[in-house]
């Protein structure tokens, strides 16, 4: 009879399907951590200071006239303008202008209110832009100029305080201007060379600010038992009526404030009614599922009569899901599942061959029959 043979034949496609099932699990394995791989890491954004004063062949230089006004506070060697006054005052001071060149200049001379930028640059209002505070106080005596090849002339200006006007410190610059149309095209390049201007109007100081716009983004990492980077932007406005300078603490936890990291950020100088945008990389947070940030920041007056304090907070949070990890675990998970029910299977294999060759040990005539020829 073939009856065991049947049986031994039968065992084949449950081989089959085992193989077929470790196949599937491994690719699956194989997906999830190209997933993992795949994911973005964050990327530190870095604030570059910037300068600069000449252009080719054409250079020029400002300084301070050397004899300072009664309201200077800049305590000697000016290398800008530092003024106290009161409203209703009036400070006459003088700037010198130098050509460095060969060539003689012709160069406008403005004043323009002043700013801080984002990334936490000092900067002036465009030239056609309206000043409206201490660039619009700033009366220059001449506004154009003709200096001279390797030679100088002093400009006086005038600042004259409102009656009216808020205590605390306003920013300004003298700037100087030369417009040139570049060789073989029609645009006009205008270069400009400025001196701050910082002017303290007597009355309450009251350095403010607020931290604001917190946004988190956490990393990834290959390894599962690495940590990741954690990147925090947030946003520092000066709300007061002084310039403070910014010094904050940036630290990043797992939930209830577990691996704790934290870091100092210290920030530029922030005029008021500016705001810089900060951006810190923490390493070495670990990704517990949740990180939560918290950014403190304290900032000083600075400048004549400075040294009040100001605070403020901000916080977010973001997952930081251990993605690794958890392929790992699902792996591990997978095979405590999968090898049992692959074991007993292919014991039970090995049994159904072993009972079939019993069978066909054994004659299906019985004991004293005749073997068929």
């Amino acid at each position: 009879m073939d009856a065991p043979i049947a049986r031994t034949t039968s065992t084949l496609p449950r081989s089959s399907q085992d193989a077929g099932l470790l196949r599937r699990v491994v690719a699956l394995a194989a997906v999830v951590v190209g997933l993992v791989l795949a994911l973005p890491t964050t990327a530190l954004a870095s604030v570059v200071p910037a300068a600069a004063a000449s252009s080719g062949t054409v250079s020029w230089g400002l300084a301070p006239a050397a004899k300072a006004p009664k309201a200077d506070v800049s305590g000697g060697n000016r290398a800008n303008y530092a003024y106290a006054a009161k409203p209703g005052a009036t400070v006459t001071d003088a700037v010198v202008v130098t050509n460095h060149s060969a060539e003689a200049l012709d160069l406008r001379v403005y004043a323009a209110d002043a700013f801080t930028t984002s990334s936490g640059q000092l900067d002036l209002l465009a030239a056609g832009e309206k000043s409206a505070d201490l660039g619009a106080w700033t009366t220059v005596a001449k506004p154009s100029v003709h200096v001279p090849a390797h030679g100088s002339t002093t400009v006086r200006f005038t600042v004259r305080v409102p009656k009216d006007a808020t205590p605390g410190d306003h920013s300004a610059g003298v700037v100087t201007s030369l417009a040139q149309r570049a060789a073989g095209s029609t645009v006009t390049v205008d270069r400009r060379l400025a001196l701050r201007m910082h002017l303290r109007v007597a009355g309450t100081l009251a350095p403010a600010m607020t931290v604001s716009d917190v946004q988190v983004t956490a990393g990834t990492s290959a390894n599962p038992a690495a940590s990741v980077p954690v990147t925090v932007r947030y946003r520092v406005t000066n709300t007061g009526n002084a310039r403070i300078v910014p010094t904050g603490t940036v630290a990043v936890s797992g939930p209830f404030g577990w691996a704790k990291v934290a870091l100092p950020d210290d920030a530029p100088e922030v005029l008021p009614g500016s705001s810089v945008v900060r951006t810190v990389s923490v390493p070495g947070v670990r990704p517990l599922g949740r990180a939560s940030a918290e950014v403190d920041v304290h900032a000083v007056a600075v400048g004549v009569g400075g040294g009040a304090t100001a605070s403020a907070s901000g916080d977010a949070s973001t997952w930081a899901v251990p993605w690794a990890a958890l392929v790992v675990v699902v792996l591990v998970v997978l095979g405590a599942v999968l090898l049992p029910r692959l074991l007993d299977r292919r014991r039970s294999v090995d049994g159904d061959v072993v009972h079939a060759d019993g069978d066909a040990a054994v004659s299906p005539e019985g004991p004293g029959s005749t073997p068929a020829s």
